[in-house]
């Protein structure tokens, strides 16, 4: 029996991997959208609709619509944008049969604005970078260099490296709505979650970030590493986040790890993780068919991957 998924984003940079990798799961279609007509993910979809900006008072009757005109059985969604409002929907969507891979909306509000995530790791006894808002910071306590990025976004964009008192002043006013956080000299890492469709950790793919392009890996090396594992299960646990999830942490150069990041969505370098043996794109399609995910049986450690353009070509016509 076919199995639909829906997937968002299709012009992003991850998703043709996304994609290629729902497809080959037996009797898996795959519908793609995106508000960009060129999406490349399309030419890889079975079918694919060109939709309203998230932004749009249109997007959500419109996903409503696609969904339920292709009988949508799974939402997959991607961009940290769509997920508050997707949230809110479940269940509209529900209710015409199709299944929404998504946390609760108090999840996703704490792991979109980076302060609520600073406030939720303190609270947890997570150790994380020092972090605070530009009122919260006198000329006399701080100590340079500090990372200053926006509360919301996504990637490394916006996010820079102050120096000095007068470079902090410039990147506050700069940066719409910024935090300032303490910045730590070491490796980072990456951390591929999944959980089940309660929330409970299932398992995690842990991987070194060995050089990034605009947010995303581009080199990077799976790992083994306890002391990183301990933490995420404790995070993901706490957070309830349904279905995959993506951490980021950096152990600085005295072996102190501390967190960073939390996403409640698949990230942009899983792809590793899936070659590695972590099949989180197929157990997420076991466990909305009810059935017992696979697991971590055949994962493999040191597994090094690196990223290469690929071009798709299409006559215009058919876009």
């Amino acid at each position: 029996m076919t199995f639909t998924v829906l997937r968002t984003a299709a012009g992003a940079v991850v998703a043709p991997f996304m994609i290629k990798a729902l497809k080959s799961i037996p009797d898996v279609r795959v519908v793609a959208v995106d508000a960009d007509p060129l999406s490349c993910g399309f030419l890889l979809a079975d079918k694919y609709y060109t939709v309203p900006a998230v932004a749009s008072l249109e997007f959500l009757p419109m996903m409503l619509k696609i969904c339920k005109q292709e009988s949508v059985d799974l939402l997959f969604p991607d961009l940290d944008e769509e997920l508050p409002l997707l949230a809110e929907g479940k269940n509209e969507f529900e209710a015409i049969g199709t299944s929404i891979l998504i946390s609760n909306p108090t999840t996703i509000r704490t792991c979109y604005d980076k302060y609520y995530t600073y406030q939720f790791l303190q609270e947890h006894g997570i150790p994380t970078p020092k972090t605070y808002l530009p009122e919260q910071l006198s000329e006399q306590d701080v100590q340079f260099p500090l990372i200053v990025k926006p509360r919301s976004g996504r990637g490394s964009k916006n996010v820079f490296k102050a120096r000095s008192w007068k470079e902090l002043q410039f990147l506050i006013e700069y940066i719409e709505n910024p935090i300032i956080q303490e910045f730590v000299n070491g490796i980072e890492y990456t951390i591929d979650t999944l959980s089940d469709l309660e929330g409970n950790f299932l398992y995690c793919s842990i991987r070194q970030r060995i050089a990034t392009d605009s947010g995303i890996s581009i080199k990077g090396r799976t790992i083994s590493h306890p002391h990183i594992y301990k933490y995420t299960k404790h995070i993901v646990e706490r957070l309830k986040i349904i279905g995959p999830g993506c951490l980021q942490c950096i152990e600085s150069n005295d072996g102190e790890v501390k967190f960073t990041e939390v996403n409640p969505r698949i990230g942009g370098g899983a792809v590793l993780s899936l070659a590695a043996g972590a099949p989180i794109v197929t157990d997420i399609v076991k466990l909305v068919r009810g059935e017992a995910p696979d697991g971590l049986k055949a994962y493999q450690t040191g597994l090094i991957m690196l990223r290469y353009w690929e071009e798709v070509f299409t006559s215009g016509g058919s876009l």
